[in-house]
Order: structure tokens, then sequence, then C-alpha cells
């Protein structure tokens, strides 16, 4: 019997690593997802201070991308 527990001691330290590195990801896949954020609000800006820059509607940038 004090195999069996040695298991079960094992498994459940196994299943506590596994819940925190799960959590660990959740925080991980949080951080991607705001920084892809922050780029594409980034990019946004960018595109529309060309476009304002130089006299462009996005219809001509999208007819030029099109071409």
């Amino acid at each position: 019997m004090a195999r069996k527990a040695n298991y079960d001691e094992k498994i459940s330290a196994l299943e506590s690593k596994i819940e925190k590195k799960q959590a660990e990801i959740k925080v991980l896949k949080a951080k991607v997802s705001e920084l892809k954020t922050k780029k594409a609000e980034g990019d946004y800006k960018e595109l529309t201070e060309y476009m304002v820059n130089n006299n462009l509607s996005a219809a001509e940038v999208l007819a030029c991308i099109k071409g």
C-alpha cells in the first residue's frame, strides 16, 4: 500500500505543476494579446498619418494595394 500512496503523491504533485503552468500560459497569452492590440493600434496610427500627410483616401490606398 505504501507504494500506491507514493504514486498518488507523485500524481498529485504533477497535476499541481500542470495547473501552475497552465496559469502561466494564460498570463502569457493575455500579454501576447495585449501586445498584438498595441501593435495593431500603432500600425493603424502610422497608416492614417501617412494617408493624411499624403492626402490619400482609403479608396486610393486600397486601389494601390489591389492594383
